[in-house]
């Protein structure tokens, strides 16, 4: 049990960091850089391709991020008082996870299609 409500800590922070990180890209906020980010070698390439890739693909990861943060904050304080059962603890971590993989899928394929559309390199 008490792994399980770290995994939940992990993952719920995980996600609350996932989300600053896309409202970042949307207000083009969040500079070129190795670690953060969509990054390809289209979006690498030039900072007009990666501003405009997490500047599209922003609102999926918001929303997912949102998502699954919320649903780890709704279970937190049960988890930590003990009185919510593993199977269901671990469903919402895996719902979690699922979420943030497919809001991130999501964020790239669209960002980077748009992205250049638009872009002039």
């Amino acid at each position: 049990m008490v792994l399980l409500t770290y995994l939940l800590l992990v993952t719920t922070f995980a996600s609350l960091v996932l989300t600053v990180l896309a409202f970042l890209g949307l207000f083009k906020k969040l500079p070129r850089n190795s670690w953060a980010g969509i990054r390809t070698s289209f979006t690498m390439k030039s900072d007009e391709n990666w501003e405009l890739t997490h500047y599209y693909g922003a609102p999926f990861l918001i929303f997912a991020g949102m998502a699954a943060s919320a649903a780890g904050m709704a279970f937190v304080p049960f988890a930590l008082a003990d009185k919510v059962g593993d199977s269901l603890l671990t469903g919402v971590i895996i719902a979690q996870g699922v979420v943030l993989v497919i809001g991130a899928i999501a964020s790239w394929l669209y960002g980077t299609s748009r992205a250049r559309k638009f872009a002039s390199a």
